[in-house]
């Protein structure tokens, strides 16, 4: 078993006892000599397992004294029969606050389903800078009527972890997936056929798939959309390319060269950013086309036509979402909400 795969197997093993409760919480964990005599492993190995461990929030450092257990407390608070009577959401103020765009529809969204449904609505900022990964606010939990939702960009912290590794905490997370919750994401193919009928309306005959894979970040979205781009567009009349550099200048020449009738982004922001610092007001070049997430307003603005996500309707999701679990429902789900295309004048 190579070193990489093992690791990951000693790191489940040890999550698995701390979840059930065989290791309790402030209990000290084992050194790196301990794991390699248990484990016939490698220092480094067990390095690694400490780290996954520790980056899951299962585990915390106490600098010259080590490591100590950090079970979830929500095991011993969490009622699954109560019904529910409050959505506490959570996210970083990049996320959810007022400034940006598609977090602050999104909370509207959800607020919208609380008050239709009568429920208490509490929204939580968490900042990933306020949180450094010895320090875990192992206090934060949620009533025994409390049900959660959980928009943030690219991490999670490892007390949101410890709340979603709860078997018994009814959740919902929106963008992305963890396993065994159901979430909210979205509808990509959708997404994807619709940019598509847009380039068969302009009766495009090239196309041009300007990628981010660049971008590990981004990865996960690119992957899904150009998927189901290559697939769909087999149906339409039209050639396209590929360009996958990430660098603009590339992509700049590349269009230059291949003139494409349309240039099409997994995101807007890279088309924004195109726009903003290689071509000039009036300048010839074909129409862009992207998908609008995390974009702001002003960006927005600069992109004649997007595909923009539907963040309230998918707020509005993620109640009914959480709230099927209380009638039984069984996740994992993925719920996927279609957006709306925009062309502007």
């Amino acid at each position: 078993m190579k070193s990489r795969s093992k690791y990951r197997v000693i790191a489940d093993n040890l999550r698995d006892r701390i979840i059930c409760g065989e290791l309790s919480t402030g209990e000290k964990f084992y050194t790196r000599k301990q794991l390699c005599a248990m484990f016939n492993i490698s220092l480094m190995t067990a390095f690694n397992v400490q780290k996954i461990l520790q980056d899951d929030g299962l585990i915390i450092c106490e600098p010259g004294v080590g490591f100590f257990v950090n079970r979830p407390e929500m095991y011993r608070l969490s009622h699954p029969n109560a019904p529910v009577r409050k959505i506490r959401m959570i996210g970083s103020p990049q996320a959810i606050g007022e400034k940006a765009v598609f977090g602050s529809e999104l909370v509207a969204g959800v607020r919208e389903k609380c008050e239709e449904y009568g429920l208490e609505l509490t929204v939580e900022f968490v900042q990933v800078l306020d949180n450094p990964a010895h320090v875990i606010n192992t206090s934060r939990c949620l009533a025994e009527d409390e049900a959660l939702v959980v928009f943030m960009h690219d991490e999670l912290l490892p007390e949101v972890v410890n709340l979603l590794l709860s078997p018994d905490v009814r959740a919902v997370t929106v963008s992305r997936t963890f396993p065994d919750k159901p979430a909210v994401l979205h509808d990509i193919r959708h997404a994807v056929k619709t940019i598509l009928d847009f380039c068969r309306k302009l009766k495009a005959a090239k196309v041009l798939y300007a990628g981010q894979c660049s971008h590990w970040k981004i990865l996960r979205h690119e992957s899904e959309f150009f998927a189901a781009f290559k697939e769909l567009a087999e149906n339409y009349d039209f050639e396209y390319e590929t360009d996958f550099s990430g660098k603009f200048p590339v992509i700049v020449e590349h269009i230059k060269t291949s003139q494409p009738d349309v240039v099409v982004f997994s995101q807007d922001e890279p088309a924004v950013r195109l726009l903003s610092h290689f071509y000039s007001n009036g300048e010839k070049r074909p129409p862009f086309v992207g998908f609008g997430d995390f974009h702001s307003v002003e960006g927005e603005a600069k992109l004649r036509y997007t595909y923009r996500s539907d963040a309230r309707e998918m707020g509005r999701m993620a109640v009914e979402t959480v709230l099927k679990l209380d009638d039984g429902f069984h996740p994992p789900l993925d719920v996927r909400v279609p957006g709306i295309f925009i062309e502007r004048n």
